[in-house]
C-alpha cells in the first residue's frame, strides 16, 4: 500500500503517531519552510544557553564595540542593551547575521534559538566563535513531505473545476496555513525523511478545539495541494508528457483532474446543513456558489473599511512612494517609519492633501493622522521653490496641548532635517513672549503651538504676526481644541483673522488649505467644519466614529438579565425587513438566544466554536436572502471579522460586557455599506442589564455625542454604576491624574481607580496630615510626582522625631539579590496578575521587585499574542513600560512582603497652565533643575503633609532643607513658588478637596487619627 494512501482515506479518523513530538512553530513562510522548536524541555535548554553565555561574556569582559564588519552567516552574540524597540526573549541570544540594509546600517539577525528575527545596529551584538558554545540550534526549519502546490479553477465554457499543479503556493495557501497554526492549542511533527542537507520532512498534526487535522489531507482536501506520487511522479519525469499544460501570469500548471462537488472540501465536519437554508435557490445551486467560493478564498483578515465624505474623488496609495514628494522627505519617512506601506488613513488622506482639499481626518488613537499631515505638509513646503520670509508662517499647526506641541514640532524638524530654509517655531506655555518674539523676527515658515497660548500672545504682540501668506492650518486634536479652547480658536479666527474672508477659492497664489485631525467626531468639529471649510475631504477610519457622523442615534434598554430574552423578542416583533444582526460576548449567551428566537424566526448562529466553513455558509445565506424574508444573524464577537457582513440594517447589542473597547467598536463595522449611503437607515439597539458595568461609561459618553437625550433614570445610574465598577479594581492603583490633579479627564476608558478604597488604600506608615517628612527622592516622574525614600518624620501634635532604618532598606535590596543569585530561583511565574509582586532582571546579574500595573496586549510579529504590563520598581519607584510578562519571575511571599520604603509623593494645589492636563517637558526639567541645582551633601527635602493613603503623600509644600552646625536648620526654597512664579505651573484651588469628597464617598472618615471632615 502506498504510504500516503492512509492520508487519502476520509473515512479513517486521524491518529498522532507516536513517532511524532510537540513542536511550536515560530515562524512559516510556506510548506516547505517552517520554523518550529520541539517543546519538551525548550524552557530548559534556552536557559542553559542563556546561562552559558552569561558566563562567557563575564569571563571575557567583552562590550559591543565590534571593529570587523559581520559577515552573512556570522555567528554572533545579541545582548540586553540594545534599542527599546527590540524585545529580546533573553538578555543574552545566540544570532546569525542576515541581510544588511545599508540604508539603515542595520542588520537582519536570527535568534536561532527562539526562531524570531531583530533587526539590529552593529553595536548590538557582538561576535561569536561557532565552537564556544557548542549546543545545538534549538530550532530548525523542517518542510511538509510528498505534496505539492495545485490552485482549482474554473472553466467558463464548461463551469468545471479543474485542478492543475503550479509551482509555487499560493497566498491563499500559506494565509490558509497561518490561520490553521494560530487556531491550534498543540502542534505534533512526525519526522519521515531528512535530505542530504539535515532538513527534515514530514507531517503536522494540529489539535484545533480537540480535533486533530492532518495538514497535508487538508491541503490536499481544499485545492491547495496534491500528493506526489504516481501519474504524477511521472509527469515530473517526463515534463513533455501528455499531460496537459497552461501559461497565466508567469505561472506554469499542469491539469490534473476534474473536481467534482463532492470531492472538494468533503471533510463532513467542515460542511454546513444546507437543508436550513432560506433561499429560492436549490440546495444543489446554493451547494455549487459555496464550493465555488471556498475553493478560491481563505480567511480574510479584519477589513479596515474607511467612510470617505467628499464631492471629489481621490484615489488611494498603496505604497509611500507613490505620494512622490521630494526625495529628502522620503528618505526622512524611511528612516523614522521605516515602513514601505502607509497606513490606512495615510493612504487616503495624502492624495486629498496634495489636491489642497479640506481635510478632516478622524481615527483612533494610532491611526496615523499625525504622522500623515506632517509628511504631507512638509513634502508640500519642500516641493516650493520659495517660501515667504520673516514673521509670515505658511503654516499653523495648533495641538491641543504642549506636550503634543513638542512632538508635532518635533516631527517637523525630522521630516525638513536637510532644509534650513524652512524654520519651524515652537510656542508653548512656558516658553517667554521675548524669546518667541525674537525667533519669528529670524524666520518662521511653520508655527507650532496650543490655542490659548498663541491668543495671549498675541494681545501682546499683535502685529507680529501675519498670517496673509497663510497655506495650511491644522488643528491636531480638533475633538480637544474644540471642547476645552473654544473661546481661544473663536479669538483666534475672529480678532487676529487668522482666517481671512477668502471665498475666492481660486485664489492661486495663496490658497488656505484647513486640515481637522481628531480621535472622536463631535458637534462642535460638525459646525465648524460648515462654517470654515469649503468642499471637505472627511476621511473616518473609526467604525463607531462613523456612526456617529452619520448621525445615527441608537436606542438603549436598561433591563434585568431575567428578561432580556422577553424584551428582545418584544423589540423584534415581526420585523423582517430590516438585515438584523444580533451581538452577544459569549457562546453560551449566543446558544441561549438562538434557541428561544429559532421557534419564532429564522436564524443563522455564528459562533467560534463553528469550523470556518460553516461561517462561510452562513455568510453565503445572509447574502443570498430575499427582501421581505431576511433571516437574524446571532454572532459572538470573535466570527464578526471572518464573517465580514458590512451590510447590516440594523445592529443589536445583546450584550456589552467586553473588557477590551476595540471590540465593541468593531460590532460598528457591520453597517460600514449603509454609512456610505447619502441617506443613512441604520437602526442601533443597546441592552445593557446588571452584568454589562464594564463598557457602561464609555456607552453613556457616546450616546451624549450621539446627541441621545438620557433618561432621569439613567442619569440617576450612571454614578451609581460607576462606583460599583471602580470598586471592582481593588487590584489597580488609584488613577495617577486623579493623584496630581484631583480628577481623571479620560475615567470612561481608564483602566485605573478613581475611587478610594479603605481597606485597600490603609495609609503603609503612621505619617498623619499635618506631620512634616524628610525626603530622599529616587525618581522624578513629573513636574509635581516623585518618588522617595522616607528618612524620617516629625509629628505634627508631639514633635517627635521618628527615624525610619537605613540599613533595613539596603539589606532589603540585598535579599533580592541574594535570592536570584541562585540560578535556580530564576524561574518565570506561571500566572501574572495586576497588584502582584514579581522580580525582574534589570540588567545583569540585577534584580528589582515590581509590582504590576496594568497588563496589555502587546504587538507580536509571530502568531502567539503577546501579553506586556506596566510595572512600578517598589524600592525605588520608578515606573517600566510595556515589559514582557515572560520576563517577571516568581518571587516568594516572604520576600514579596517585605515592607517597601519608597512613597509616591505628589505636591499639592498645582497643575499645568492652561487647563493642559499634562506636564509639559520644559516644566519637568524645571522641577528636575531645581532638586539638581539646590540639593547637595548638607541639604534634604522636606515636606508637609496634606494626607497619606497607602504609599501616597500628597505634600503640601515641598521645600529644601539646610543643615546648619549649632543651628536650627533653615528651610527655604520652594519648588511650588518655583514652578507658578516661572508661568509652569498655575494653581488648582480644587486639587485636595476632590480627593477628600473622594475618601468621604469611599466610607474613609478617618485617617490615621485625621478627621477627614
Amino acid at each position: 500500500m502506498d504510504s500516503n494512501d492512509e492520508f487519502c482515506n476520509n473515512n479513517c479518523k486521524v491518529v498522532i503517531p507516536e513517532t511524532s513530538f510537540s513542536i511550536k512553530v515560530t515562524n512559516f513562510k510556506n510548506p516547505y519552510c517552517i520554523r518550529i522548536y520541539e517543546t519538551k524541555n525548550y524552557i530548559k535548554k534556552s536557559s542553559l544557553i542563556t546561562t552559558k553565555l552569561v558566563k562567557y561574556m563575564k569571563k571575557e569582559n567583552l562590550n559591543s564595540k565590534n571593529n570587523d564588519e559581520p559577515n552573512l552567516g556570522d555567528l554572533v552574540i545579541v545582548h540586553g542593551k540594545v534599542s527599546q524597540n527590540v524585545d529580546l526573549p533573553a538578555w543574552f541570544c545566540r544570532g546569525i547575521i542576515g541581510h544588511f540594509n545599508p540604508t539603515t546600517m542595520k542588520y537582519n539577525v536570527l535568534l536561532i534559538d527562539h526562531g524570531i528575527s531583530v533587526t539590529l545596529l552593529k553595536d548590538d551584538f557582538i561576535s561569536l566563535q561557532h565552537d564556544i558554545i557548542s549546543d545545538k540550534y534549538l530550532t530548525s526549519v523542517i518542510g511538509i513531505y510528498n505534496i505539492i502546490p495545485t490552485i482549482i479553477k474554473k472553466k467558463e465554457s464548461t463551469n468545471e473545476f479543474i485542478q492543475f499543479v503550479t509551482n509555487k503556493w499560493t497566498n491563499k495557501a500559506i494565509k490558509f496555513i497561518k490561520e490553521l497554526i494560530i487556531g491550534s492549542s498543540i502542534i505534533y511533527f512526525d519526522s519521515l525523511v531528512c535530505d542530504e542537507y539535515g532538513k527534515y520532512y514530514g507531517e503536522l498534526y494540529l489539535v484545533i478545539n480537540n480535533e486533530i487535522i492532518c495538514l497535508s489531507k487538508t491541503l490536499t482536501e481544499n485545492g491547495y495541494a496534491t500528493y506526489l506520487k504516481g501519474d504524477l511522479l511521472k509527469l515530473i519525469k517526463e515534463p513533455n508528457s501528455k499531460f496537459k499544460k497552461e501559461s497565466e501570469n508567469n505561472i506554469t500548471t499542469y491539469y490534473i483532474r476534474k473536481v467534482n462537488d463532492s470531492n472538494l472540501h468533503k471533510n463532513k465536519d467542515y460542511m454546513v446543513n444546507l437543508n436550513k437554508c432560506h433561499s429560492r435557490e436549490s440546495n444543489a445551486e446554493y451547494k455549487e456558489r459555496f464550493h465555488e467560493k471556498c475553493s478560491n478564498t481563505t480567511i480574510e483578515n479584519r477589513t479596515r473599511k474607511v467612510l470617505v465624505y467628499s464631492n471629489i474623488l481621490c484615489k488611494t496609495l498603496n505604497f509611500v512612494t507613490d505620494a512622490q514628494f521630494p526625495a529628502k522627505i522620503h528618505k526622512a519617512w524611511d528612516s523614522l517609519v521605516q515602513s514601505s506601506k502607509p497606513k490606512k488613513m495615510q493612504s487616503y488622506i495624502w492624495p486629498a492633501i496634495k489636491q489642497k482639499l479640506d481635510v478632516v481626518a478622524i481615527g483612533t488613537k494610532d491611526s496615523g493622522k499625525t504622522f500623515g499631515y506632517t509628511f504631507a505638509i512638509t513634502g508640500l513646503l519642500a516641493a516650493q521653490d520659495s517660501l515667504p520670509e520673516g514673521n509670515k508662517p505658511s503654516v499653523l499647526i495648533l495641538c491641543a496641548s504642549s506636550s503634543e506641541a513638542f512632538s508635532v514640532h518635533s516631527l517637523f524638524l525630522e521630516f525638513l532635517q536637510s532644509y534650513d530654509n524652512i524654520n519651524t517655531i515652537l510656542a508653548f506655555t512656558g516658553k517667554s513672549y521675548r524669546s518667541l518674539a525674537a525667533e519669528i523676527y529670524n524666520g518662521c515658515q511653520i508655527l507650532v503651538s496650543t490655542p490659548r497660548f498663541l491668543a495671549k500672545f498675541m494681545r501682546t504682540y499683535k502685529d507680529l504676526l501675519n498670517f496673509d501668506s497663510l497655506c495650511h492650518l491644522i488643528l491636531d486634536s480638533a475633538d480637544v481644541i474644540l471642547d476645552k479652547y473654544y473661546a481661544s480658536i473663536v479669538e483666534l479666527f475672529g480678532k487676529h483673522k487668522i482666517i481671512k474672508n477668502r471665498e475666492n477659492q481660486n485664489d492661486e497664489l495663496f490658497p488656505l488649505q484647513i486640515i481637522f485631525a481628531a480621535r472622536y467626531f463631535t458637534t462642535p468639529i460638525r459646525t465648524l467644519v460648515q462654517k470654515v471649510m469649503y468642499n471637505p475631504y472627511i476621511c473616518i477610519t473609526s467604525f463607531l466614529e462613523a456612526v456617529i457622523f452619520k448621525s445615527v442615534q441608537p436606542k438603549m434598554y436598561l433591563i434585568n438579565s431575567k428578561f432580556k430574552l422577553q424584551k428582545i423578542l418584544d423589540v423584534l416583533d415581526n420585523e423582517n425587513k430590516l438585515k438584523t444582526m444580533i451581538i452577544c460576548t459569549t457562546i453560551d449567551e449566543a446558544e441561549e438566544l438562538n434557541a428561544f428566537l429559532l421557534k419564532h424566526k429564522q436564524i443563522l448562529l455564528a459562533h467560534e466554536k463553528k469550523h470556518l466553513f460553516e461561517i462561510q455558509a452562513i455568510k453565503e445565506v445572509w447574502e443570498i436572502s430575499i427582501p421581505g424574508h431576511y433571516p437574524i444573524i446571532i454572532s459572538t464577537d470573535e466570527v464578526l471579522s471572518d464573517l465580514n457582513i458590512t451590510d447590516v440594517d440594523w445592529l443589536i447589542h445583546y450584550s456589552v460586557s467586553l473588557h477590551v473597547q476595540t471590540k465593541f467598536n468593531f460590532r460598528f463595522s457591520t453597517l460600514m455599506n449603509n454609512l456610505q449611503k447619502k441617506t443613512t437607515k441604520c437602526k442601533v439597539t443597546i441592552f445593557v442589564n446588571e452584568n454589562d458595568n464594564i463598557q457602561f461609561l464609555s456607552i453613556i459618553n457616546m450616546m451624549k455625542r450621539m446627541g441621545v437625550v438620557l433618561s432621569d433614570d439613567v442619569l440617576l445610574n450612571i454614578e451609581r454604576i460607576s462606583m460599583s465598577l471602580d470598586k471592582c479594581k481593588k487590584e489597580y492603583p488609584i488613577c495617577d491624574k486623579v493623584k496630581s490633579l484631583g480628577f481623571c479627564p479620560n475615567k470612561s476608558s481608564c483602566v485605573f481607580r478613581h475611587c478610594i478604597l479603605p481597606d485597600i488604600d490603609t495609609p503603609m506608615t503612621e505619617i498623619e496630615t499635618g506631620d512634616k517628612v524628610k525626603f530622599i527622592i529616587t525618581y522624578i516622574h513629573n513636574a509635581s510626582h516623585f518618588s522617595a525614600r522616607v528618612v524620617e518624620y516629625v509629628k505634627a501634635s508631639t514633635l517627635e522625631k521618628i527615624e525610619f532604618s537605613k540599613n533595613e532598606y539596603i539589606m532589603l535590596t540585598s535579599k533580592i539579590q541574594n535570592f536570584y543569585g541562585n540560578i535556580d530561583n530564576r524561574r518565570r511565574s506561571v500566572n501574572v496578575n495586576v497588584g502582584d509582586i514579581y522580580g525582574l532582571e534589570d540588567s545583569i546579574e540585577s534584580f528589582k521587585r515590581v509590582q504590576v500595573l496594568q497588563i496589555k496586549d502587546g504587538k507580536s510579529s509571530h502568531f502567539e499574542s503577546m501579553e506586556i504590563a506596566d510595572v512600578r520598581c517598589i524600592d525605588t519607584g520608578n515606573i517600566l513600560n510595556d515589559i514582557k510578562v515572560q520576563k517577571l519571575l516568581w518571587l516568594p511571599e516572604e520576600l514579596s512582603k517585605l515592607p517597601a520604603h519608597i512613597v509616591e509623593i505628589f505636591l499639592v494645589g498645582i497643575a499645568p497652565c492652561d487647563d493642559e492636563y499634562e506636564w509639559n517637558n520644559c516644566a519637568n526639567e524645571i522641577a528636575y533643575d531645581w532638586f539638581v541645582k539646590n540639593l547637595n551633601q548638607y541639604s534634604y527635602i522636606i515636606g508637609e503633609v496634606s494626607l497619606h493613603l497607602s504609599n501616597i503623600i500628597w505634600a503640601n509644600t515641598l521645600e529644601i532643607g539646610t543643615k546648619m552646625i549649632g543651628r536650627s536648620d533653615i528651610v527655604g526654597l520652594n519648588l511650588k513658588t518655583e514652578l507658578i512664579n516661572k508661568h509652569y505651573a498655575a494653581v488648582n484651588k480644587d486639587h485636595m478637596q476632590n480627593i477628600y469628597t473622594l475618601c468621604k464617598k469611599g466610607g474613609l472618615i478617618k485617617n490615621n487619627k485625621c478627621d477627614l471632615e
